[in-house]
């Protein structure tokens, strides 16, 4: 069957609806939960303390550049994606129907769909609740940049751990927002095509568990500041990673990083287009976790 944009559609679109509909999206809440304890309330009783507002984005950008955040983010967002792509009594029928290869590159799409709702949905649920105690420009804080200097060992919030100075240094806070989250959504990503090509070898679980321990390892070598970190495609997603702490040189270019990922996922875009003629349907879908 010839490649046809609307079938593709069809698949995406019905794939993203049962995805969002999806019991397991309560697990937002539970990632939310220590967004809020670890990084907005700190950031809000530092900008009350100084009785100065925040800059809006930088609560998001601290987000996904904290230790505990990037390690559950990936986590989560696994686990919402693990029972993709669906199969039931009519997957034959309906595969049959759109054609092997305007399936696949359906669901490539909706990979894409997810990974970006994921991001925007942890962004927007983020930035909400420092809203009010917030400005809209292009430049730091005072909170954020002098909190440490003026309070030092009488400090209730350690300002540098939540958002490092290596970025504000380094970069605006819309360079470093845009930044932090389109590596972290080719991250995402990229963590759901391996899922995907995993699918179609008939190694879902074997799969499912590698990205897991990956990402553990990835996160453990990253804290412990080893060169290692980066054959580990979790360090390429966290721009702190990227920066020393002063001098504007890079540890490790974030466009570098981008690169890495793009070849990464057309590498895995290719492997899954040329592997669905050959998959064997019956052993697509079913759910790791019930």
């Amino acid at each position: 069957m010839k490649l046809n944009v609307k079938n593709m559609l069809l698949v995406a679109r019905s794939e993203y609806i049962k995805w969002l509909m999806n019991p397991r999206m309560v697990m937002l809440l539970v990632i939310l939960v220590p967004i809020r304890e670890l990084i907005i309330l700190p950031m809000l009783r530092a900008a009350q303390e100084m009785n100065q507002p925040l800059n809006i984005f930088e609560s998001c950008i601290a987000a996904v550049n904290s230790g505990w955040i990037i390690l559950l983010m990936p986590l989560a967002y696994i686990v919402l994606i693990s029972s993709f792509p669906t199969a039931d009594d009519n997957m034959m029928f309906y595969i049959s129907r759109m054609g092997r290869k305007n399936w696949i590159l359906g669901e490539m799409l909706f990979q894409v769909l997810s990974a970006a709702t994921y991001c925007l949905v942890m962004m927007s649920a983020t930035l909400v609740q420092t809203a009010n105690h917030s400005f809209l420009a292009n430049g730091w804080s005072i909170p954020v940049t002098d909190y440490d200097k003026v309070f030092g060992e009488a400090a209730t919030v350690r300002m540098d751990v939540i958002v490092p100075p290596n970025l504000y240094y380094q970069m605006s806070p819309y360079k470093a927002f845009f930044l932090s989250y389109f590596l972290m959504f080719l991250f995402l990503l990229l963590c759901s095509m391996i899922f995907l090509v995993g699918c179609l070898f008939s190694r879902k679980l074997l799969f499912f568990f590698l990205l897991m321990i990956q990402i553990a390892v990835g996160c453990a070598l990253k804290a412990a500041g080893t060169g290692m970190m980066w054959f580990f495609p979790i360090s390429h997603s966290v721009l702190r990673a990227h920066y020393r702490s002063y001098f504007r040189q890079y540890i490790f270019s974030p466009w570098l990083s981008m690169g890495v990922f793009f070849v990464l996922l057309v590498c895995l875009a290719a492997i899954s287009y040329r592997r669905a003629n050959k998959v064997n349907l019956d052993m697509i879908g079913g759910h790791i976790l019930s």
